[in-house]
């Protein structure tokens, strides 16, 4: 299925770009090309939700406090929150979905990515940078359910 306009949903594992100019969407039940590229992708479900993608990267960066390579939480209420495996700028950035995600392992000099549903993707990435990219997510995840449970005191 192609489509022009996507929001991404607690079902989006992956965004693999496809070309500078669509991108391939990776969910539990099925795939999807659409003709935008990654970052548009991202920025459109940013603004769905109600902020901008520069807003979500500020937030990342204030909660986290580091600068590269940032995950980001694209709507707070269902916890959606995505991490690059390369620099976002990078043409063959690939954003996975932390909640999603089921495991990963090293095979040879690559990630084999698993997501929940059994789909599963192959990411040329180091093992070590992987893993800290899950981890920062994840620590970003523990930072928004700390401030969701202050909120409720």
């Amino acid at each position: 299925m192609i489509k022009e306009e996507y929001e991404i949903n607690s079902s989006t594992c992956a965004l693999i770009p496809k070309d500078n100019f669509s991108t391939v969407i990776i969910e539990k039940q099925e795939e999807i090309s659409i003709l935008l590229p990654i970052q548009k992708v991202i920025e459109y479900s940013c603004a769905y939700y109600g902020s901008s993608y520069n807003g979500r990267v500020d937030g990342s960066k204030n909660a986290l406090g580091s600068k590269y390579k940032l995950p980001i939480i694209i709507e707070e209420t269902r916890e959606l929150i995505f991490f690059p495996t390369l620099s976002p700028e990078n043409n063959e950035c690939i954003w996975i979905s932390l909640n999603n995600l089921a495991n990963y392992k090293k095979v040879e000099n690559n990630v084999v990515v698993q997501f929940k549903e059994n789909k599963e993707i192959t990411v040329n990435i180091s093992y070590e940078s992987f893993e800290n990219q899950v981890l920062r997510a994840t620590k970003l995840l523990l930072i928004l359910k700390n401030r969701k449970n202050e909120a409720k005191l």
